[in-house]
């Protein structure tokens, strides 16, 4: 029965691929400027071609080389410490969290992913608001909302961007630490779904092309940041992640469990 879907779930049509593959250069580009919003726009194309449960372990696969590429261009820049704190929280619920993804059915999945990412957006309004400032300890504690929140969704880097940014991060920090941290985040992940058999080797064949394909992206987006100076978080992108998040919803209901 897995080798009959495997086989099913890589065999899509070619508008498909094109459109998954686009999605991919558009979410880097997207995601390097600003740090996140690049989850958010797979997952809301991927949930109603692949079904939510193939989607997360996808995703998380394709984030390990979407990361890397974003950390490449930005590795100079990198505050290590930081990225230490939040892995020290993120890591051990990082473990709760995929557990969770594993027992629950689907369309609640869906619901609480869309939630998750709608929500996002006016918790970082929030935060911003509040001018909150993250110490040692509350780097770790928010590292933990941000290994549980990704134990169970995609396109939750916007936890992670507002909590490096309330540590006083800025500009390429932000991104460098951002990336750095997510590819030990989509290890962890891709080991953990795999051992809760939610990996195969389609998911494994689309994450890998996915990454591929967000590599050019990434390279845009660095060449216009440090051209451009674009700052994080614009009203497009919260725009952006908004749709994503409604269209995480409805095509939940509309996709293949």
């Amino acid at each position: 029965m897995r080798r009959a879907q495997a086989a099913q779930a890589v065999s899509f049509e070619p508008l498909q691929w094109l459109l998954i593959l686009g999605a991919s250069f558009a979410g880097a580009v997207v995601g390097g400027i600003g740090g996140f919003g690049t989850g958010v726009i797979l997952t809301a194309v991927l949930v109603p071609i692949l079904g939510v449960k193939a989607t997360v372990p996808t995703l998380a696969l394709a984030g390990i080389i979407i990361n890397s590429g974003r950390f490449w261009f930005y590795r100079a820049d990198i505050d290590w410490r930081a990225a230490g704190r939040v892995l020290v929280g993120a890591l051990p619920l990082l473990v709760l969290g995929t557990w969770l993804y594993s027992q629950l059915d689907a369309r609640p999945l869906g619901l609480v992913m869309g939630a998750l990412v709608v929500l996002s957006v006016p918790l970082r309004r929030w935060l911003k608001r509040r001018q909150w400032e993250v110490g040692p300890t509350a780097m770790v504690t928010g590292g933990a909302l941000f290994g549980l929140a990704n134990g169970m969704a995609s396109g939750m880097g916007v936890i992670l961007v507002s909590l490096l940014l309330g540590a006083g991060l800025a500009g390429t920090a932000v991104l460098a630490t951002d990336a750095f941290v997510s590819i030990l985040v989509d290890l962890a992940r891709a080991a953990l779904f795999g051992r809760f058999a939610l990996l195969d080797s389609s998911t494994v064949f689309i994450g890998v092309a996915i990454g591929l394909a967000t590599l050019p992206g990434s390279a845009m987006a660095s060449w216009l940041v440090r051209r451009m100076r674009a700052r994080l978080h614009t009203l497009y992108m919260e725009a952006l992640i908004l749709a994503g998040g409604v269209a995480i919803v409805v095509g939940t209901w509309r996709a293949p469990a």
